[in-house]
């Protein structure tokens, strides 16, 4: 008899991560990531604009070449594969079932009318693997979850169906850590959701020695006397001791396990790099106070004056995001019983040092780590398709309110304290001092002691017995410029060195554009 497969598929907007089950014992087999995005961007929006303006189809075609390839390397049989599910944020599943986008780029009925754009449903449904156009067997059904409002997507029900939340009373905060982070306040099943644009500092992106969580990344740093101890992601991603260093002048004082085995930051190294950084006042926002204005760590890694910039405003879309979420509650951050961390970086960075700097409530006393609900809830539903129709029941019975941060009055005050904290160096007694004269709540002392529930060693719960496999991205788009006279100015001048030009023709690295040119 042959075995039957299923595969559980998470498209975030900075990388795709899959998960080989065995549908007779329900066993995970391997796991494959990529660690970039396969569409142009940093974020989200990027994401969107993209397929608005260079065509739905060819992102479409974009994501799909790419999650082919991360399932082929999966290593089973695909004509064995007799069911896909698939979770994540409403625009990366609208690119990927190829359906109309634009409505979730205009916000109002009136311009949605005049567009003459018909949003489409996004319940939760059921396609052929053949009508998307992965290289499996062409039968197998693809479970594609609900978004609960276009705003709130699969994978924000994800967090709140993994931490079972929506059915306990009391007030709970939780947070998917992301580019794009996704937060809930939840009040006795009554829902307030909003997303904020945090940007790729968060993950590890656009910080110069920045990466996502993968092997050989710095994850975090302990503090002994005066020097920093590496902690570095290994080959299964465990997290392993590295070399001590003094941060001020990168002198090594002890080395550790992963000496030499660090390639790059990731997100929750950053913050953690961020956090003791302030607490030694080696950091006085936006400035670095060593010599070369960089704070050192192992094997040449740093962070430059310009990251720090980047991380303020990272960590300030997080605390203007969830204060705002209160005042619309009309509760005070100190009502809130637990706070959720989900996502990679919410599952690896320290919660001790995100309460330090903001991204989490100062006052959160009960804390869980919940890893990648995204890609569990996948599983789940791999596992045991009649949850696709829990899951729908949920959606259609919650009661939710969106606040669409883009246009809320308290999100944008707020905003502004925090760049100005994050750019120009204001004071945390001053920050504080304007929430209270626009009538909001001040940000919360920390909390002393408070409880934290780590659950697993990794984000990921079980990588399989094949282990974990690294997919690479070499998407591409090309285009002709007749009248190009190669001087090769564009090449030069792209800042992530995605273009190619020859003889008028030019190739551009999808994954490795930014958009920044």
């Amino acid at each position: 008899m042959k075995n039957e497969y299923g595969i559980a598929l998470d498209i975030g907007t900075s990388g795709i991560r899959a998960q080989a089950i065995d549908l007779d014992t329900s066993k995970i087999i391997s796991t494959a990531i990529t660690l970039r995005h396969p569409l142009p961007g940093a974020n989200v929006v990027d994401h969107l604009h993209f397929a608005i303006e260079v065509g739905k189809d060819t992102a479409h075609n974009l994501l799909i070449e790419t999650i082919n390839n991360v399932i082929l390397n999966l290593g089973i049989n695909l004509k064995n594969v007799i069911r896909v599910a698939v979770c994540g944020n409403p625009i990366q599943l609208s690119i990927f079932q190829n359906i109309e986008i634009r409505d979730l780029a205009y916000w109002g009925e009136n311009i949605l009318k005049r567009l003459d754009i018909k949003p489409p449903s996004r319940d939760a449904t059921i396609i052929s693997s053949g009508e998307i156009g992965l290289t499996i067997n062409k039968e197998a059904k693809v479970y594609i979850p609900p978004a609960i409002k276009h705003e709130i997507g699969a994978d924000a029900l994800a967090m709140l169906f993994k931490s079972d939340i929506l059915e306990k009373k009391g007030v709970y905060l939780v947070i998917d850590f992301g580019t794009n982070a996704e937060i809930a306040l939840v009040m006795d099943g009554e829902v307030y959701t909003c997303s904020a644009a945090a940007g790729p500092a968060i993950e590890g992106q656009m910080i110069e020695k920045g990466k996502l969580a993968s092997p050989g990344a710095i994850c975090d740093f302990t503090k002994i006397d005066s020097g920093w101890k590496s902690q570095v992601l290994d080959d299964e991603l465990i997290v392993k001791d590295g070399n001590t260093v003094d941060p001020v002048t990168g002198k090594i004082l002890s080395k550790g396990f992963m000496d030499g085995k660090s390639n790059g930051i990731t997100g929750t190294g950053v913050i953690a790099a961020y956090s003791l950084g302030m607490d030694m006042n080696i950091i006085s926002a936006p400035k670095i106070k060593s010599p070369d204005h960089k704070i050192n760590m192992q094997d040449g890694i740093y962070l430059s004056e310009e990251d720090i910039i980047m991380i303020g405003k990272a960590l300030g879309a997080f605390r203007a995001a969830y204060l705002t979420l209160a005042e619309e509650a009309d509760i005070l951050l100190t009502d809130v019983d637990s706070t959720y961390m989900a996502g990679a970086s919410g599952f690896y960075v320290d919660p001790l040092k995100s309460l330090d700097v903001g991204q989490i409530p100062p006052s959160s006393k009960d804390i869980y780590q919940l890893g990648n609900t995204s890609l569990a809830m996948a599983t789940d539903i791999v596992i045991n398709p009649d949850i696709l129709g829990k899951l729908q029941d949920i959606a259609k019975s919650m009661r939710s309110k969106h606040i669409m941060l883009a246009t809320s009055p308290i999100f944008e005050k707020i905003y502004s304290l925090e760049l100005a904290m994050s750019e120009q160096g204001m004071p945390f007694w001053m920050y504080n001092d304007w929430l209270n004269k626009y009538g909001y709540q001040k940000s919360p002392p920390r909390v002393k002691d408070p409880l934290i529930h780590r659950i697993f060693e990794r984000d990921i719960k079980e990588l399989g017995d094949a282990g974990l496999k690294l997919v690479k991205i070499k998407s591409t788009l090309e285009a002709i410029f007749e009248d190009c006279t190669n001087c090769q100015t564009c090449t030069n001048t792209c800042p992530e060195c995605a273009l190619k030009m020859e003889n008028g023709k030019a190739t551009v690295r999808t994954d490795l554009c930014n958009g920044m040119g």
